[in-house]
């Protein structure tokens, strides 16, 4: 868990599927939410640039049927290689999708169109059992 997780701590009480991985699920699952009610569920990641000193990436995103969703901020600028920068991606929708299952994704790509990042996104109405 330390190796995933980058931390001592065990807590398990209150448990997050917000790792630093490079992919997203979105619950949206509220089997009591009022007709037309929405949800906005945002997700927090950092990138490592591995590339060259200097880069711009920039984000773009496949849209997902029915949903919104944004990336703060939509691009990134390194000064440095293994320079850190951090950005949110935010999934707007209905707080009970009436799909099972919806696919999108977030792509990363250098101004130079060298490098490209894909990442996929998942909104599911599935209900985690505890």
């Amino acid at each position: 868990m330390e190796t995933i997780t980058k931390s001592s701590l065990n807590d398990c009480s209150n448990p997050s599927l917000d790792l630093n991985y490079p992919s997203f699920i979105a619950f949206f699952n509220d089997r009591n939410a009022k007709p037309n009610s929405t949800a906005v569920l945002e997700f927090q990641r950092t990138l490592t640039n591995v590339g060259d000193e200097s880069s711009t990436y920039r984000a773009s995103v496949t849209p997902i049927n029915g949903l919104k969703v944004t990336v703060e901020p939509d691009v990134l600028v390194f000064k440095a290689k293994y320079e850190k920068k951090s950005f949110k991606l935010s999934v707007e929708g209905p707080r009970q999708l009436n799909e099972a299952v919806s696919f999108g994704y977030l792509t990363w790509e250098d101004s130079g169109r060298r490098h490209v990042v894909r990442s996929p996104i998942v909104a599911t109405s599935y209900k985690i059992e505890k």
